[in-house]
């Protein structure tokens, strides 16, 4: 055998491309990591949105202690009858624009020519305008704005407007002052025992049992 024949190596074969079912199987794997993904972020996204509102909340109930103690009483406001518009009043009210004053004996709301020293520090809080709720950088002096919650919607506040607290307790509402609420991500809240009118706080499984319920954030109420 002549030591110096040999013969060359076969040259390697490359694929030239994926199959079909290959592509498919990527595909499937690229896809299914992304909606694992996704529903993580939306978890996060929504816990801290809940945290948030939480926070905004405690905020704003502090604040309406400190109208009460200057002007003796609550703003006489309610979200029953137009949510966007109660809440700009509140706003109003919370940072100097409005007061509460007898008129012949009767308690009104009043808007101010002049603002007042405000109740809470509105740049802890997002301001929306109710025509474009996600518009950014809102005019904070603009008439109608209100303090929208992580969804852009507004925070609502309820209060008896038709009778007031006294020693003898003649009167439904029960709770001590007013309510927060938050409709949390889906905006939608289900009226439980007339709560929103009467101020009756049923138990927290009562009120989370209609769907609409289970992810409200009511101020005071540890969920």
């Amino acid at each position: 055998m002549n030591i110096y024949d040999f013969t060359p190596a076969k040259k390697p074969r490359f694929r030239g491309a994926f199959t079909l079912v290959e592509i498919l199987i990527v595909i499937g794997i690229i896809a299914l990591l992304m909606g694992i993904t996704t529903q993580m972020l939306g978890t996060v996204t929504s816990s801290q949105g809940r945290a948030r509102a939480r926070t905004d909340l405690a905020i704003i109930a502090s604040a309406l202690e400190a109208f009460s103690l200057k002007y003796g009483g609550y703003p006489r406001l309610s979200a029953n009858n137009d949510e966007k518009n109660s809440a700009g009043d509140v706003y109003k009210c919370l940072v100097g624009k409005m007061v509460l004053r007898l008129d012949d004996g009767q308690i009104v709301m009043s808007d101010v020519g002049t603002n007042r020293k405000p109740f809470l520090d509105s740049s802890k809080l997002r301001i929306c305008d109710p025509s474009d709720p996600l518009l950014q950088d809102v005019d904070p002096e603009k008439n109608g704005v209100y303090f929208g919650d992580p969804w852009n919607e507004p925070y609502l506040y309820f209060f008896d407007t038709t009778a007031y607290v006294t020693n003898e307790g003649n009167t439904s509402w029960r709770s001590p002052s007013f309510l927060l609420l938050s409709k949390g991500p889906d905006q939608k809240a289900k009226e439980v025992n007339y709560m929103y009118t009467t101020g009756i706080m049923p138990d927290d499984e009562e009120y989370r049992m209609p769907e609409e319920n289970i992810d409200n954030i009511i101020y005071g109420r540890d969920d």
